[in-house]
């Protein structure tokens, strides 16, 4: 029953992760509006999925694989979609290139293991210029709330799964997931409750 459950949960996972970034990219591109969003997020999003399919593989956790690959071709049309918007991302390659430079360090030193376990707490290096850009910006209007929601979904069954394989890197991945998911959320519904209230009143 327990294996049932766990390749349920890799598809349902699978389709989260794959979905994930396509509300976002569809505002970027419907509005032209990329407030509040971050163009190191998408950068080292791409890194880390290169070493999430990586890893996966190495592991033979096959029925996975298909997600970090892509996502990491979703993350590279994401920065397509922040520079039709006119942001400049020339600092976000070079961000990107030191992220990758790090994680191969990591995986030559430490193996797959610790590799694994530092995929999943890099999640959150991939969410806080997103979220300390959507903090910092006072209406973050470009932000895609759907993509959050979904974001919150996929830590969650990704969780499972990991638990299921007691895959230390998966698990890191879904605490990481759900908590960064769930701020954005915060900002974004806090802030539209600011932004309606004068509407509101007048």
């Amino acid at each position: 029953m327990n294996q049932i459950l766990a390749n349920i949960a890799v598809v349902l996972a699978t389709i989260s992760t794959v979905t994930f970034l396509v509300p976002q990219i569809s505002k970027l591109v419907r509005t032209g509006d990329s407030e509040g969003v971050s163009t190191t997020w998408p950068a080292l999003g791409f890194v880390i999925n290169v070493g999430w399919f990586v890893y996966l593989i190495s592991q033979a956790l096959w029925a996975s694989v298909f997600a970090p690959f892509a996502t990491f071709l979703a993350y590279a049309v994401t920065m397509w979609a922040l520079r039709r918007t006119g942001r400049d991302l020339s600092r976000s390659y070079i961000r990107g290139a030191l992220g990758a430079g790090a994680l191969s360090i990591a995986g030559a030193i430490g193996g797959w293991t610790v590799l694994g376990v530092i995929l999943g707490a890099s999640y959150g290096i991939v969410l806080a210029p997103g979220i300390w850009t959507a903090y910092r910006t006072p209406d973050p209007s470009g932000i895609s709330p759907l993509t959050w929601w979904i974001g919150l979904i996929e830590g969650v069954l990704w969780g499972y799964y990991g638990w299921f394989h007691q895959d230390l890197g998966i698990l890191t991945f879904m605490v990481v997931a759900i908590l960064g998911s769930s701020l954005m959320l915060i900002r974004y519904y806090s802030t539209r409750e600011h932004s309606a209230t004068p509407m509101a009143t007048s």
